[in-house]
This record gives structure tokens, C-alpha cells and sequence, in this order.
């Protein structure tokens, strides 16, 4: 039986226009609560920009975000979380402004009191990024940052994701978990951190194992999660990486609300 639903956010949970039907969740979320269910939202996002996305929500959702590097329990609680090395950081940092496959590179840093990029506050990327970290800020020298980092986000126009993936963890073997995110981008935390180790230590808690989890993704960042979840699916809609790793695909995409479908079928 599945007790606990754990859901990716942008291309998963939520339809090309980044919404969902709050109405209809809500009801979802009393009957979960009722059921002793569990709802995560599993992201690549911070806690800050996932809580707005749920503030027209309440009832038991908890929270793996920065792929797992900051986990929030349903209390609002801090269970874990895993900040990269400083020394590390400065290094990979140095590595993507120098390497000549990262020339250009726009880098934002996730931190627990606040984002910060290489990007200028007047362009029109840097606005755009603000629609996912809504505390950014634009520094001169991102060496020169005292936060603890939970996750580098990466883009260079017209590079393949997936690629710069590899690339960074073969630079940084055994140090960097670096993962495909959507949109073209790169996440770069430690090593061991991913969605699946979050969930688990929510699980943990709970007292409960991948047995009773239902997972759902879309990108390369997922596939730990989906892989160890009883019953794991990739979206209809989901990258071809993720495709080709996953057994399960759903029979909705995002836009067509394929997770709340889902969920449906779970509660009755």
C-alpha cells in the first residue's frame, strides 16, 4: 500500500505554466492527512520558492529540496541538510569559470540564508531567475560568499546538460553529485546527496521504507528517486535520459495534470 507520494515539482507536478489546481489538492491533502499519508515535494528548488508554491495549501507535505541537500519535515522542521565544503566550492567555482567547455557559464549558489549569482541585476536573465530563487542576489566574486551552499546551479547556453553533467563529475570524481535539471540546467551538490537519500531520511523518521512510496519525476535529477520508490514513474512528458532508465511511464503528462490523476487513483 502506498503511504507516502513524493513528487518532483517543475515538468511533474506542476503544468507548463508552473501551476496546479490548489483546490483540488487541498482535498487531496485532507484525505491523505485522514489516511496517514504523506505527501513530499521533491525539488531542485529551495525551501523558500517550494513553500510559496504550496501557500495556498496545508496538511502533511514535507519538503526534499536542493535535491536533497535541505530536508523540512512536515512540521517545518530541519531534518537534514548537507552544505558543500567551502574549499570545495571555491574550486568548483574556479573550475567553471576557467574551463574553456564553461566559458560563459551563469552560476547560481543555493544557500540557507539566501541565492546568489554571477548574473547582472539588470538583465534579463537574472529577472528570470528570480522566478525560482526570489532572494537572489548578484556578487562581483562568488568565492567570496559566507553562506552554506547547498547546490551549484548550472547553465551555459547551447550546451548539452547532460554532458556537463559527466564533465563535472569526472573533474571532481568522488566529491560532486552533478545531474541534469531541466531547462538545460546542471545542480551540482556532494557526492551522496540526491532526492532518494532526502526521502529516506524522511522515511526514517517515519518509520517507513521505499516499499510504500510512490515517486514521480521528470528529469535526470529523479531517477534515484523513481529507480527506488515500489512503484516509480517517469512522466509521459520526461526527458529522454530519464525514459531510457525508467520502466514506468504515466499515462498523463504534467500539462494534463498526470500526478493529481495519480493520486486519485491512490486514495480511492
Amino acid at each position: 500500500m502506498v503511504k507516502v507520494i513524493a513528487s518532483d515539482m517543475d515538468g511533474t507536478f506542476l503544468n507548463d505554466q508552473s501551476e496546479f489546481d490548489t483546490e483540488a489538492f487541498q482535498a487531496q491533502l485532507d484525505q491523505m492527512k485522514d489516511k496517514g499519508m504523506h505527501f513530499i515535494c521533491a525539488t531542485s528548488n529551495t525551501y523558500a520558492h517550494s513553500l510559496r508554491q504550496f501557500s495556498q495549501n496545508s496538511g502533511p507535505i514535507a519538503y526534499v529540496c536542493d535535491n536533497g541537500a535541505h530536508v523540512i519535515d512536515d512540521r517545518g522542521v530541519t531534518v537534514f541538510e548537507d552544505a558543500i565544503d567551502p574549499l570545495l566550492l571555491r574550486q568548483i567555482i574556479e573550475f567553471l569559470q576557467t574551463d574553456r567547455d564553461f566559458v560563459g557559464a551563469e552560476i547560481i549558489l543555493a544557500g540557507r540564508n539566501g541565492s546568489y549569482c554571477n548574473l547582472p541585476a539588470e538583465s534579463d536573465r537574472f529577472k528570470d531567475s528570480q522566478n525560482f530563487y526570489e532572494d537572489l542576489q548578484s556578487v562581483g566574486d562568488l568565492t567570496m560568499i559566507f553562506d552554506a551552499i547547498y547546490k551549484v546551479d548550472l547553465m551555459v547556453d547551447g550546451a548539452n546538460a547532460v554532458q556537463m553533467a559527466r564533465t563535472v563529475r569526472q573533474q571532481f570524481a568522488n566529491k560532486v553529485n552533478a545531474v541534469s535539471s531541466g531547462m538545460n540546467g546542471v545542480d551540482i551538490m556532494n557526492f551522496d546527496i540526491n532526492k532518494a537519500n532526502g526521502v529516506q531520511e524522511l522515511l526514517r523518521k517515519w518509520q517507513l521504507t521505499f516499499a510504500d512510496v510512490a515517486a514521480f519525476g521528470d528529469n535526470g535529477n529523479d531517477f534515484e528517486m523513481v529507480n527506488d520508490a515500489a512503484e516509480g514513474f517517469a512522466m509521459k512528458n520526461a526527458a529522454p535520459d530519464l525514459l531510457a532508465m525508467v520502466s514506468n511511464v504515466t499515462e498523463y503528462t504534467n500539462a494534463e495534470s498526470g500526478v493529481q490523476k495519480k493520486i486519485a487513483e491512490y486514495l480511492n
